[in-house]
């Protein structure tokens, strides 16, 4: 991938998280300063296409990523240190140090906390128990407009149990795009999923469920921090 594809790859994958709607070379040129025409940016999107990096929609002019798009753009920005502002910080160690009495409560908080900052599902869990919140949040995004969709991710959420046992036990942080999830292949989602540490043998998880058009590079270093302040409440 050369540098001018990568960027516009880039800008495409944060235009279509912040709009939803199909990007066109024009509004890469307008928004985002590149040094090219639109010609040249329309002949990099071609190639970006055949590689299967972008997709036109239907008839649309615009192009849209693919869950390989997402896929560089992620591990691109994983590369790059991240923080949650400062803000966010406060906002997270309030709501979890709220329950510092209550061992299991602090996991539910974690998880509401998530929902309330990244706008969609977050979960929390600990050995057998899990904990769900901001399903409505998930619901409002119009990738979920469709009943059927809606019908899978309802089915992912019942089987989280499941999904979190199928998760690979080598790694303890992964951001599962689309297909790569073990449960719910085709609901069009993304998981970002830490394992958190616990004083006993007990195995426990963080994460954030949404589409595949999510703002990674803000959700995956909230999803750390409050892996890190959960972590550091419980003693690890």
């Amino acid at each position: 991938m050369t540098s001018r594809r990568e960027a516009i790859l880039e800008a495409i994958v944060r235009e279509y998280v912040s709009t939803a709607e199909p990007v066109g070379s024009l509004t890469l040129v307008r928004k985002y300063a590149f040094p090219y025409s639109s010609a040249t940016i329309r002949a990099e999107m071609a190639m970006l296409e055949e590689g299967g990096f972008i997709m036109q929609p239907h008839t649309s002019a615009g192009r849209i990523p693919t869950e390989k798009g997402y896929r560089y753009f992620v591990d691109m920005i994983q590369k790059e240190e991240k923080e949650v502002s400062k803000r966010e910080e406060d906002i997270l160690e309030r709501r979890i140090q709220a329950m510092h009495s209550h061992f299991e409560r602090r996991f539910d908080m974690a998880a509401m906390a998530l929902a309330d900052m990244t706008r969609n599902v977050a979960i929390s869990s600990m050995g057998q128990e899990i904990y769900s919140h901001g399903l409505a949040n998930l619901f409002r995004q119009p990738e979920f407009y469709d009943n059927d969709r809606v019908l899978q991710v309802a089915n992912m959420i019942d089987n989280l149990q499941g999904l979190l046992r199928e998760l690979p036990r080598t790694k303890d942080f992964m951001v599962l795009i689309g297909n790569e999830s073990p449960v719910g292949k085709s609901a069009g989602c993304s998981l970002i999923v830490s394992r958190v540490q616990l004083p006993q043998s007990t195995r426990g998880y963080l994460g954030v469920l949404g589409p595949t058009r999510m703002p990674y590079e803000r959700i995956i270093p909230l999803v750390l921090r409050t892996r890190d302040l959960l972590e550091s409440e419980l003693g690890v």
